[in-house]
């Protein structure tokens, strides 16, 4: 099983990546966030094995995120 968390502050844009990941098999959408401060946070409870970040997001962006 694949855990991802989503990064996006765009809802539908969010909504249409988790249908369409929600088809496939293997993958676990593990958690949403709309910003990377909400990333970070769901990182301390959640083990993923990918992070899908916008990489413009209010409050911190995917590039900072990622560092």
């Amino acid at each position: 099983m694949i855990n991802i968390i989503i990064a996006d502050d765009h809802p539908i844009f969010l909504d249409g990546i988790k249908t369409t990941l929600a088809d496939i098999n293997n993958i676990n959408i593990a958690g949403e966030a709309l910003n990377g401060i909400a990333v970070l946070e769901l990182l301390k409870s959640h083990i993923v094995d990918v992070v899908l970040l916008d990489i413009r997001m209010p409050e911190m962006d995917g590039i900072e995120t990622a560092k």
